[in-house]
């Protein structure tokens, strides 16, 4: 297995996606990969986070930086698909779709339910369904950016449709 196979990277959510990496090395030889950093924007697609819960869909694009450990990746792109229960005291929580384009032109898929709460950062696993690092875990620390003047009135009024994030992810 080729080294890149063993780096990923993940999103992040809209959501604040300063995180710090954590990851352990898996049961093949090659060696650990991570992402220090990594910056995002989540959006809102079919409405808004208010006081009222309800089902929504949220797009997530980004990119990532600082990856060490897969030859020629230093970095990439993402775009992610978050369809979540949601309202302003329990901002997002369901599955996540992110879909990685790698610096080298190589692409990851992973997935996995994400779970946004007020307490940040978000973390958790994601698994690498498809491309570099398949079958494999990642470890992606997100977060997102809350309580702002911005938010806090959104969510007293018409609702927040996207926000910031920051994120970092590492190889499990």
């Amino acid at each position: 297995m080729p080294k890149t196979s063993k780096i990923i990277a993940a999103l992040a959510v809209s959501a604040a996606f300063a995180m710090a990496p954590a990851a352990l090395p898996s049961a093949a030889a090659t060696p650990m990969a991570s992402c220090s950093g990594g910056d995002f924007r989540w959006t809102a697609v079919d409405g808004a986070i208010d006081m009222t819960p309800k089902d929504l869909v949220f797009t997530s694009v980004g990119r990532l930086w600082g990856c060490t450990g897969a030859d020629g990746i230093t970095g990439g792109t993402f775009t992610g698909v978050h369809t979540a229960s949601s309202d302003c005291m329990h901002p997002a929580n369901g599955p996540i779709t992110v879909h990685i384009v790698w610096s080298n032109g190589e692409l990851s898929t992973l997935w996995g339910h994400w779970p946004v709460t007020m307490m940040q950062p978000a973390a958790g696993p994601l698994e690498v369904i498809s491309g570099v690092g398949a079958g494999e875990r990642v470890h992606v620390v997100a977060e997102y950016e809350m309580m702002t003047p911005d938010m806090v009135m959104g969510c007293m009024g018409p609702g927040v449709k996207t926000g910031p994030g920051r994120l970092s992810a590492s190889m499990m």
